[in-house]
């Protein structure tokens, strides 16, 4: 009897699901054809129009990432995401132009409301190229591909062979080293996402309709009392280089004591619709001599962020050497910036120039792994053209780490993306997970950003997915882009297994930085890990207790929370009752089972 109700309850399922797919298809197919009609003749039928009023995005959802859409929401941009490229990539295997395709994409943009007309002229003007070539060198990509490496949601799945891949990874038994404890530590500095703004104006306008605000220019728009602080904003505003400066120059004057600083990514500001080669490479370099000159003789670690690029998130294969569309230039100016200063030896070019990784040997048993994870951003067009592990960095990771056991050295990895991170495309991260997961006995620690968030992801074992794998800890952010404090993190490491023993979060309030003008910001040390969760050490053992407790404690998950947001105080104020907050324990699981098992 409970197998037949098992039974009918899975074909209810199903039948429900056919009548849900029936139902979307159905609208991709009209609003298709009604765009085809519009792009014909350039006249808007009442059909058309209904469509368009329908499937428009809410105002509160212009800065949402559309991974995160669920419900209608998820529905209406895959149902938008098929329908536009169904008609354009049609159009451009029939001969339209770029231009052509260029203007009608701009106007079905400003009608569905996707953006405002300035944004959607900038990204679709700067971004088409590279989609017009992927399409044009691949006669077999269609829009459901497309869309399923955009939004890979129920209503958009990923059904396409070419993205199922596997990197191959050494299975023989783990060779462990003993593990030597030592009284002794070094300090390791994070700093990350800076974001810096050269547009930034100062009582500018804080609250406008662009992907990102408090810049010249915008002060037309300001229909609110809301203005650009001296020292950032909480609103969706990046960093004034005066912000920046005070940054490094505290930790400088604070920290004597930084054996390396790891720098996890994210120069360039958040204005995606304005980009340029020539704008970043000047940002870039202005920004890596003041780390350079702030720090001096101290090695630093860097890795790209997903800003660096132009546009954003696009990393092209190193095969593609059109200057137009090409990620070489970003390449050789890390190289060369790079090795120049000193930070890393002349044998880290040949990868750097091949996709942006490196690695090196600190010292004898301990190795930096320094990756572009960016490649794997489920925005970055050029997934469609090399879907199977991009530049072959994954294998190259497979094959260091093997290295790594073989002459005995710890790891720590570097990396822009945390590995549970949903903007990464699935096939991608499960590989680099199964990577970890084989190799975690001397990967001591990884270090990430992207977030803005002060957290941390636990990695599960493949094997036992009760046990803790290996720790990926968070920098933050220095900019304040959204509703977050700026910050830094100091680690306290193991001299000679270099395992992290604990941290230190240093922060400021931005609100009282911004009334106090006649001084700089008073930076503090918000918290140490250990203290601040009543932790003995930071072994596994103990994180998956805290973990546990996190679950159990409502006070304890309250103070996660806030450290989360970096106690700034928008955030904090915004209603998160005990079932919001438990989402962030989500946030914190990484594995290849069942997470939402794991979670509950």
């Amino acid at each position: 009897m409970q197998f037949c109700r098992l039974l009918f309850f899975a074909l209810f399922l199903k039948v429900a699901n056919s009548d849900v797919t029936s139902k979307t298809n159905d609208i991709i197919s009209r609003l298709t054809y009604e765009i085809n009609n519009w792009v014909t003749i350039d006249e808007k039928s009442e059909e058309f129009q209904q469509l368009i009023h329908n499937l428009s995005l809410p105002t509160n959802l212009l800065r949402k990432d559309w991974r995160s859409f669920d419900g209608e929401n998820s529905e209406n941009i895959c149902i938008i995401c098929k329908s536009v490229l169904n008609t354009f990539i049609e159009y451009r295997r029939q001969g339209m132009s770029e231009e052509d395709i260029k203007n009608k994409m701009i106007k079905i943009c400003t009608l569905l409301k996707l953006q405002s007309p300035q944004v959607c002229d900038g990204v679709i003007t700067i971004n088409l190229p590279i989609i017009l070539y992927i399409i044009d060198s691949k006669p077999n990509l269609t829009a459901d591909t497309i869309c399923g490496v955009l939004l890979e949601s129920p209503f958009c799945p990923l059904d396409n062979n070419e993205f199922n891949w596997i990197v191959n990874i050494d299975d023989g038994p783990s060779k462990w080293i003993k593990p030597e404890e030592s009284n002794e530590t070094i300090n390791i500095l994070q700093i990350t996402d800076i974001h810096y703004d050269p547009k930034y104006e100062p009582y500018g306008n804080a609250y406008c309709n662009e992907p990102t605000c408090c810049r010249k220019g915008q002060n037309d728009t300001n229909t609110s009392d809301k203005v650009a602080g001296y020292w950032g904003d909480y609103h969706y505003c990046d960093s004034p280089w005066h912000a920046i400066i005070d940054v490094l120059d505290h930790v400088i004057a604070e920290h004597q004591n930084i054996s390396y600083v790891y720098f996890t990514g994210d120069i360039i500001d958040h204005g995606i619709w304005e980009t340029s080669i020539k704008g970043n490479i000047e940002s870039l370099n202005k920004s890596y001599l003041q780390i350079y000159e702030t720090f001096k003789n101290i090695p630093i670690y860097p890795i790209l962020g997903n800003h660096e690029s132009h546009p954003v998130n696009q990393f092209a294969p190193r095969t593609i050497t059109n200057d137009e569309i090409s990620t070489q230039w970003l390449y050789k100016l890390m190289a060369d910036l790079w090795i120049d200063f000193g930070w890393l030896p002349e044998s880290t070019r040949s990868t750097i120039l091949q996709g942006g990784f490196y690695t090196v040997s600190l010292k004898k048993g301990f190795r930096i792994i320094a990756l572009n994870n960016n490649v794997c951003y489920s925005y970055n067009w050029w997934l469609l053209y090399q879907p199977q592990d991009p530049d072959g960095q994954l294998q190259w990771l497979a094959d260091t780490l093997l290295q790594a056991e073989v002459d005995e050295e710890y790891v720590h990895i570097l990396a822009h993306l945390p590995p549970g991170n949903t903007d990464c495309q699935t096939t991608w991260k499960s590989e680099y997970i199964k990577i970890v997961n084989r190799f975690a006995h001397i990967i001591r620690a990884q270090f990430n950003g992207h977030t803005h968030k002060d957290e941390l992801q636990l990695i599960y074992g493949s094997d036992d997915n009760s046990k803790i794998s290996n720790v990926a800890w968070n920098g933050g952010s220095i900019t304040t882009y959204q509703n977050v404090n700026p910050n830094y993190k100091l680690y306290t490491i193991d001299s000679k297994n270099y395992e992290v023993k604990d941290f230190e979060n240093w922060i400021y309030n931005l609100t009282l930085a911004n009334i106090n003008l006649d001084q700089r910001p008073l930076w503090y040390k918000s918290y140490s890990f250990k203290e601040e969760y009543g932790l003995s050490d930071l072994t596994y053992d103990s994180l998956q207790t805290w973990l546990f407790k996190l679950m159990n404690d409502e006070k304890l998950l309250n103070r996660y929370h806030g450290n989360y947001f970096k106690q700034a105080e928008p955030s904090l104020t915004e209603e998160c009752d005990a079932k919001c907050m438990r989402a962030f324990i989500c946030h914190v699981i990484v594995n290849l089972g069942d997470h939402e098992i794991k979670c509950e």
